[in-house]
């Protein structure tokens, strides 16, 4: 374990302003001083006393900070679904990427004299009743200050979550309805914004006329039904004739949604839809690809779900059947096709730390574009490992810059509110390596780009500069099709 902190993050600094009174005779007294002490020259301090830790709110006592930290039982996940989650990728690594950044801050001597403690909170992805038992682990056995969350908390738990009063920090999309409870803070911008963006970049590159007919795809959560508003409005704002098929998200029976998805584009096709906009997780589009293929109905992906566009999402082993799609995202991915993207000075940082800690858990350094936990080997026997971990690393550093700037005694409010007036932050792999909070404005990432689905797996050899079909690795990937583009809060 290493002993200081590589990650880049803003530093502070003050001066102090030393007063001094000066003192002297009146000029007109010449005879011996009295022998009892004089009066000091120096006048009265007027500096307040240095305010002494207190246990300021739930999950603060004079020493600690507790802070909750979800992860998902891929054990569990591993027993239902051979193969799917790697060997190397564990519950415990999961929760171990988090706790080597609270170990640099702890090691550093902590925050206003406190260190953080986290505490793992564990659910079963593939269990819905597992949720009930994470929002009471976070919200009444243990008492926590705030939680955090990489991707793939469920809506339904993060709810439950906010009800108890306890504010989130989210690595992927949420919704405006989530992000107005003042409990939430999230790096790319809400559900809502990137189906718009999504439609938008979709109505600005098609040969479709307007008052051609257009899918949309969407499920009844409430994210999956306001995603759908929200292309909905912008279609029909750019005169298009929406159609939509709403899948029944909140069954939590995955063969039945993928079912209901294959039948849906039997449906758009008999309504004549020229192209469908899918804004449904990758869990519930199997059914939906497979038989879009077969029907030659060309769709777009909205990435408006957890893990849905991101590096780690477009790499699954379905996403095959998504080849050649196109995803608007605030997700940056390593290549545009012919060469890999160098790290930024601040994902650099992330990197190396990623390295120092886990190196000697994958046998090497991490490796751009390798799925989470992963080891890839390519044709020519290259061994490829995991790459860093940006969202961990990325709210880290909020959680580290909020603190501070919240003061000695922190409450869940002030700790709220000096993360929305940090201004600029460096995020890794998002949004064009900087976003910005402010009042108002809970989610950091400023910009959307468009990138494309691309196969690439353990067959494909690697070419003269070292991609894999235009692929960073192995393994199918979104390559980078255009320059970032701002978007409105």
């Amino acid at each position: 374990m290493k002993r200081q902190s590589r990650i880049a993050v803003a530093l502070f600094a003050g001066a102090s302003l030393v007063l001094a009174a000066c003192g002297g005779g009146d000029g007109g007294d010449t005879t011996e001083a009295p022998t009892s002490e004089a009066p000091t020259s120096e006048a009265p301090s007027t500096d307040a006393p240095a305010e002494e830790p207190t246990a300021s709110d739930v999950g603060v006592t004079e020493t600690t900070i507790s802070i909750g930290v979800a992860v998902a039982d891929l054990e569990a996940v591993r027993a239902v679904m051979p193969g799917v989650v790697p060997e190397t990728l564990t519950t415990d690594h999961l929760f171990d990427r988090w706790k080597v950044f609270a170990d640099d801050i702890n090691e550093a001597g902590g925050i206003n004299g406190r260190t953080i403690e986290l505490v793992r909170l564990v659910w079963n992805p593939l269990d819905q009743t597992s949720f009930d038992a994470l929002c009471a682990e976070a919200t009444i056995d243990n008492e926590l200050f705030a939680m955090v969350n990489g991707t793939g908390l469920s809506s339904i738990a993060r709810d439950c979550i906010y009800e108890g009063g306890v504010p989130i920090l989210y690595g992927d999309v949420m919704t405006e309805a989530e992000l107005a409870t003042g409990l939430a803070i999230s790096l790319v911008p809400p559900t809502e914004v990137m189906a718009a963006a999504g439609a938008k970049q979709w109505i600005e590159n098609t040969d479709a006329a307007a008052g051609s007919t257009v899918g949309i795809m969407s499920n009844n959560t409430p994210g999956g039904t306001a995603a759908g508003d929200a292309a909905q409005a912008a279609l029909e704002e750019a005169g298009f004739v929406v159609t939509r098929a709403e899948l029944n998200s909140v069954s939590g029976d995955n063969a039945a949604i993928n079912e209901e998805g294959a039948v849906a584009v039997g449906n758009f096709v008999a309504e004549g839809a020229v192209h469908v906009l899918v804004a449904t997780p990758f869990t519930e589009n199997t059914g939906f690809w497979t038989k879009a293929a077969e029907a030659e109905l060309p769709f777009t992906l909205l990435d408006v779900s957890s893990s849905g566009c991101s590096p780690f999402g477009l790499s699954a082993d379905r996403a095959a059947t998504a080849v050649g799609s196109s995803c608007t995202t605030a997700f940056d991915h390593s290549t545009d096709g012919t060469a890999i993207r160098p790290d930024s000075e601040f994902e650099a940082g992330c990197r190396a730390n990623f390295d120092e800690n886990f190196s000697e858990y994958y046998g090497g350094p991490s490796n751009p574009g390798v799925p989470a936990g992963r080891q890839l080997t390519d044709t020519a026997g290259t061994v490829l490992n995991s790459d860093y971990t940006p969202q961990e690393c990325s709210i880290f550093n909020i959680i580290k810059l909020g603190l501070e700037a919240a003061g000695v005694n922190p409450t869940r409010a002030s700790f709220i509110e000096a993360i929305l007036n940090l201004g600029d932050v460096p995020l890794a792999l998002i949004g064009g390596g900087t976003g910005t909070f402010a009042p108002g404005k809970p989610f950091a990432a400023n910009a959307v780009h468009v990138v494309k689905v691309t196969a690439a797996n353990a067959q494909t050899a690697p070419d003269a500069n070292g991609l894999y079909n235009g692929c960073a690795a192995p393994v199918n990937c979104g390559v980078i099709t255009s320059d970032w583009t701002p978007i409105a809060d």
